[in-house]
């Protein structure tokens, strides 16, 4: 025990040292010596309530997850950096053939409607915002992603729905992001700016290649239930 103490503080007085003579930038420290990614602060999720309403008229989800979209707290409200944001949501089992994306002002103009065909469930899927959209800064967007079965009926557990908010970044963080940094150092910094959306997009560019990292972003937020899901890419729109 006093070794490996002894170690760890030679270690630490090294890193310290080497910052101090300018050999080492703190951010590259800070993410070097995480050992995976985490959204901070994050209003933890609830498990996602089981599916039995699915079974009612109207009802065609089944399995024991419903729809989910992957947001950090309950009620949906994310953040995003981006003029026209990726969303990604669990499909579960369900007779759907399509899901349909929403995409409207707060005074309820539609910006962007889509309909996205279902080839497979049990997955998560990521919507692209059409090339059309332009988000605005400090505005905010209120989005709905429903499973299509029967169009003149849809219950809870095929349908969901949240807020997106466009935010700027300060000056030295803009700075930060500018520099020549990875997409896992990148998503570390939006992560502790609690910039979910752009967070989520860059680790889950690294999902094939360093799935740790998916894995700890998820479970910092409640869904480890959607952990072993597969996730696909849509077609760009």
């Amino acid at each position: 025990m006093f070794k490996k103490q002894k170690k760890n503080r030679f270690y630490k007085s090294t890193i310290i040292i080497a910052f101090v003579m300018g050999f080492i930038p703190l951010m590259e420290i800070f993410i070097s010596s995480a050992n995976a990614i985490e959204f901070p602060n994050a209003p933890k999720r609830e498990s996602p309530q089981s599916t039995a309403a699915g079974g009612r008229r109207g009802g065609c989800v089944r399995g024991n997850l419903p729809i989910t979209p992957l947001t950090p707290s309950n009620d949906n409200f994310i953040k995003t950096i981006s003029s026209q944001p990726q969303f990604f949501v669990y499909i579960p089992p369900t007779q759907a053939k399509f899901a349909q994306f929403i995409l409207r002002e707060e005074n309820g103009k539609d910006l962007d409607i889509q309909e996205i065909p279902i080839t497979a469930t049990d997955q998560i899927i990521t919507i692209n915002v059409s090339n059309k959209i332009n988000l605005e800064t400090d505005k905010k967007y209120v989005w709905e992603i429903s499973l299509i079965c029967n169009p003149m009926f849809i219950n809870t557990s095929n349908h969901t729905k949240g807020m997106i908010e466009k935010v700027s970044l300060e000056e030295n963080i803009n700075n930060q992001l500018s520099t020549n940094l990875d997409n896992l150092q990148r998503a570390q910094i939006l992560a502790n700016e609690g910039v979910w959306q752009d967070t989520l997009s860059l680790v889950a560019t690294l999902k094939e290649s360093q799935p740790k990292q998916w894995q700890e972003l998820l479970t910092s937020v409640g869904l480890d239930a959607l952990l072993d899901k597969n996730l696909v890419k849509s077609s760009e729109n």
